[in-house]
């Protein structure tokens, strides 16, 4: 039995090392709160701390809590930093696929309806309902279904969606809604479902049966979601669906690393989370324990905002480096190895992308001298010793008893040295089944391999430079980072042409930059070859972020020098794109328009709006209250946003 003394040793060790901003998100009662935790803030810290200390406490029962993630890794991250917290009930967490999928089995158990079959991939029915077309057309049917199914969007629908959001789908939006609504024919005439399906039927089965509902928010009281800023609205309305009068809630994002707004992700249920949860608490998290000072203030200037406050000793200022396209992987491998030589290993260092297509030639180059690589695209699923794991297994056998079985096994086999990788990867997949027992106690071997397919991340604990693109590098660090391509068209992309496009790309070169510890560095092209032909290349809009550092020298010299007066001479040319002066002249009434604001509140005209603030607003020119909050934050928005949203349309044309 635990006495009051050894619970109260219990909560005040889950206190220890806390700052206070974090203290207060992991204390306070309030049935519903929103952490809003910046990069590096420790919000991983901070939510297990704060389930293992309400659950000491008594304020939860900790078999009544359901985590939900965004991907397996962060769920099996959760429920390991949870045991190591001295928590002995074991704590549910899982994806929202593999919540809701868990649910409807429950369901249809309850109700002794056979369960439906899960298509593995949307992409395999597409094409052999469509064989007329290319792979990379229905790859792109793909991803717009996905979009569409995201934001709730019928067939019916899609195309004038799709045209009032300037998507871009293959052939023409009538034709995508016709192959959607073709897919969805073919997926119900073979009595299949998707992954987008699991969280529809989830939500339909919470909302239209009242009894069976009300089991599934008893049994799972206490909701908590990690990366909050990344739900879509159609597991934002499967969240709502589970909240009950006698649920709590724990929110945890960044709207400032919002990156996933392609794919259906809507930042504007963390940005306005008050309006969809009224009366929630929210926390900020603002000091960053990663980065130095150096770092994050070049990462807060991408995104023309103060920056966090640094735990870490100050270090090196980025730096920039230009080369011609030939030249670019000859330097970042003399980069890379250079790191090495001074003393760092080589999982020490990772090189981010924007995108996919930029990593084999770099992986190449780094290969052919020496440098080991590894990359996120290799999965668990695809290691032979896996392979030949789920050959020997049975899909419609137990879980339960095939993981014991193997346990067991695996402690009568003796272990060499010369097999280690090979056994790490088999352990690893045990923990992963172990871990989807306690989401799915009743889940078959089929169960569980579909489900992981859903989210195929693992990768090997290898000494080599890991390659991935900024996406692939959300929820990871570390001490070296080299950025490369961050160039026009890429840093933007070619094809984010909204403001809201173009705004997530800052902020996706906000999260790759902010994923650095130690040492950070830039590069990018003079010129490319692109389909045979040299293309000549500008820097990307946000490369004077990693150059410019306000605290140095005002009149730098040398290699930053030179980048500073070519960046100069860039905007010098480009100025002509605005030939009727609108931006010039709606930025001029914004600055009159702060000038009053600030004499009335006798404050500095800075303290309103930021000079670069104004700027974004006068090039983007929001157009309502969301795409302003978009730029200068939500309180902001609230405050100033009639006023001026009324000066933008007075100026317009």
């Amino acid at each position: 039995m635990i006495t009051d003394d050894q619970s109260e040793d219990r909560s005040g060790a889950l206190l220890a090392g806390l700052t206070p901003e974090q203290r207060d998100a992991v204390t306070t009662t309030a049935s519903r709160l929103c952490i809003i935790a910046g990069a590096g803030s420790g919000k991983t810290r901070v939510l297990t701390r704060r389930v293992a200390w309400q659950s000491a406490e008594g304020n939860l029962d900790p078999r009544r809590v359901l985590v939900l993630t965004f991907t397996r890794r962060a769920a099996s991250e959760l429920r390991s930093r949870l045991r190591s917290l001295g928590m002995r009930e074991a704590v549910a967490a899982g994806t929202f696929h593999s919540a809701a999928l868990a649910l409807l089995r429950r369901y249809w158990d309850h109700c002794e309806r056979p369960h439906m079959e899960l298509l593995p991939s949307r992409y395999s029915l597409l094409a052999k309902t469509n064989p007329q077309l290319d792979v990379t057309t229905v790859a792109a049917l793909n991803t717009e279904i996905s979009w569409a199914r995201a934001r709730l969007i019928t067939p019916e629908r899609y195309a004038t969606e799709a045209t009032q959001t300037r998507r871009r789908p293959p052939r023409s939006a009538e034709f995508t809604a016709s192959a959607y609504q073709a897919y969805q024919k073919a997926k119900n005439t073979r009595r299949l479902i998707d992954f987008d399906d699991v969280l529809a039927l989830c939500h339909s089965v919470l909302t239209n049966q009242p009894a069976f509902a009300d089991a599934q928010r008893w049994f799972y009281q206490h909701l908590f979601v990690d990366e909050f800023q990344d739900v879509n609205p159609l597991q934002f309305a499967v969240l709502s669906a589970w909240l009950g009068p006698e649920s709590s809630l724990a929110l945890v994002g960044d709207p400032d690393q919002a990156i996933y707004g392609f794919n259906g992700a809507d930042p504007d249920f963390i940005r306005q989370v008050d309006r969809h949860f009224p009366g929630i608490a929210v926390v900020h998290l603002r000091t960053n324990f990663r980065s130095t000072p150096e770092v994050l203030s070049a990462a807060a200037r991408v995104l023309d905002s103060e920056p966090q406050l640094a735990a870490q000793a100050v270090g090196e200022a980025p730096t920039v480096t230009v080369t011609e396209g030939d030249e670019e992987a000859p330097v970042l491998v003399q980069a890379v190895r250079a790191r090495r030589l001074g003393g760092a290993s080589w999982r020490d260092q990772a090189v981010l992308a924007r995108t996919n297509a930029q990593l084999p030639a770099l992986r190449k180059a780094l290969a052919a001298l020496g440098v080991p690589t590894r990359s996120r695209d290799t999965g668990l699923l695809r290691h032979p010793e896996i392979v030949d794991l789920l050959d020997r297994w049975e899909s419609d056998a137990a879980l339960s008893t095939v993981v014991t079985d193997e346990q067991i096994r695996l402690r009568h086999n003796p272990r060499d040295a010369e097999h280690a990788q090979q056994t790490a990867m088999i352990d690893a997949f045990m923990s992963l089944a172990s871990d989807h027992l306690m989401l799915e106690p009743g889940a078959t071997i089929g169960d569980f391999t579909v489900s992981l397919r859903s989210d195929d991340r693992m990768g090997e604990a290898v000494d080599a430079v890991e390659l991935c693109t900024f996406h692939a590098a959300k929820g990871l660090e570390w001490p070296i980072v080299h950025l490369v391509g961050v160039e026009d068209g890429l840093v933007p992309i070619a094809f984010a042409r909204s403001r809201a496009a173009r705004e997530e790309e800052r902020r996706l070169l906000y999260v790759a930059a902010t994923r650095a510890r130690e040492e950070l560095h830039v590069m990018w092209c003079r010129s490319r070859t692109v389909a045979n032909k040299r293309v000549e290349r500008s820097p990307s809009p946000w490369l004077e972020a990693f150059v410019v550092d306000h605290s140095a020298d005002p009149t730098p010299t040398g290699p930053t020098s030179e980048v500073l007066e070519m960046l100069q001479r860039l905007k010098d040319s480009q100025s002509g794109e605005d030939p009727d002066g609108r931006t010039g002249e709606l930025l001029t009434e914004l600055q009159q328009w702060r000038t009053a604001a600030a004499r009335a509140a006798r404050i500095k005209p800075s303290a309103v709006l930021k000079d670069g603030t104004l700027r974004r607003i006068a090039e983007q020119e929001p157009s309502s209250i969301s795409e302003l909050s978009a730029v200068i934050g939500p309180s902001m928005a609230n405050r100033f946003g009639p006023r001026l949203l009324e000066i933008i349309h007075r100026t317009d044309p």
